[in-house]
């Protein structure tokens, strides 16, 4: 299938869907919809939308006295709606989740059934036996494939803030906006859903900042403007001389997939591997194509 460049993230991918109206290509991360669920539209394919396209609507216009003109502006109702329309989105996948979990249920209700009765489990070929497990297993990890990018997408717009010593007290809100301001891109309290520790596996003595803003493009811009700097608690007014990191907030499948893309690279001379939209990336030279990296199967793309 021939790659081809996301409208969205502007990252290359090898399927998609395209939006009718804009006639843009998306990866399904960023097309707001499954792969699943798109298979399943058909021949509605040519009519799909993108989210962008989908969700503009005709804004209200503000009138003011005769004679002047003002700018067409979204009202709270129509902003109340796409975003709705953005939840409703992103969670089409969960039908089809259920789906697959009332048919696996299925298949082991069955399983046990023929497996409670000696006389048919032995009449039962080997071969046969072999099929039915073989089967119920590729759907158990179709399930648990499901179920992963189910929970990455639900991070989509978090931050996770890595080294910022833990103090009795400290106050999370004061210490995400000193940040902000030493790497030039505050985040107002107002786009701030919410703000806690969290607990580190294999380290009990520290704890990590989890952050989650209102859309992506937030989390986006401050992770990036982070990388642009050398950030330590004295940078904050906070004692401690580690280093502080701000990243997307992975699922743990993905840390070990992201640290092991990392040794790799080093090991056969690639010059990058970085995180956008938690989506993992490894380039070769300034010059190459960009390689994303979804499951351990890519490592082999490291080459």
């Amino acid at each position: 299938m021939e790659s081809f460049t996301c409208k969205r993230c502007n990252t290359e991918a090898r399927d998609g869907a395209q939006c009718s109206v804009c006639h843009g290509r998306f990866d399904f991360p960023c097309s707001g919809i499954t792969e699943s669920g798109y298979r399943k539209l058909g021949d509605r394919k040519s009519t799909w939308k993108c989210p962008s396209c989908k969700g503009t609507a005709s804004p209200s216009v503000v009138h003011g006295k005769p004679g002047s003109a003002k700018s067409p502006v979204l009202t709270d109702i129509d902003n109340i709606a796409l975003d709705i329309k953005r939840l409703a989105t992103q969670m089409s996948a969960l039908p089809a989740l259920m789906s697959s979990i009332k048919a696996i249920q299925t298949d082991i209700a069955d399983l046990r059934s023929v497996k409670t009765d000696m006389a048919d489990l032995k009449l039962l070929k080997p071969e046969l036996e072999a099929v039915k497990v073989s089967i119920l297993q590729q759907r158990f990890q179709q399930l648990e494939s499901s179920l992963h990018d189910f929970d990455q997408r639900s991070r989509m717009n978090n931050i996770e803030i890595k080294g910022v010593p833990v103090s009795s007290t400290e106050k999370l809100f004061e210490i995400v906006a000193k940040i902000g301001r030493h790497i030039g891109c505050p985040i107002p309290k107002e786009q701030i859903n919410y703000i806690a520790r969290i607990p580190i596996r294999n380290d009990k003595h520290s704890k990590n900042i989890l952050l989650s803003v209102q859309n992506r493009y937030i989390k986006e811009d401050f992770v990036a403007a982070s990388k642009k700097y050398s950030i330590t608690p004295t940078d904050l007014g906070i004692q401690g001389d580690t280093r502080i990191f701000i990243n997307d907030h992975l699922t743990r499948q993905n840390k070990m997939l992201l640290t092991k893309a990392k040794s790799l690279a080093r090991e056969r001379g690639f010059a990058y591997v970085w995180v956008k939209g938690c989506k993992i990336f490894v380039r070769k030279s300034p010059t190459s194509h960009a390689l994303n990296i979804i499951s351990e199967a890519d490592l082999r793309k490291i080459a």
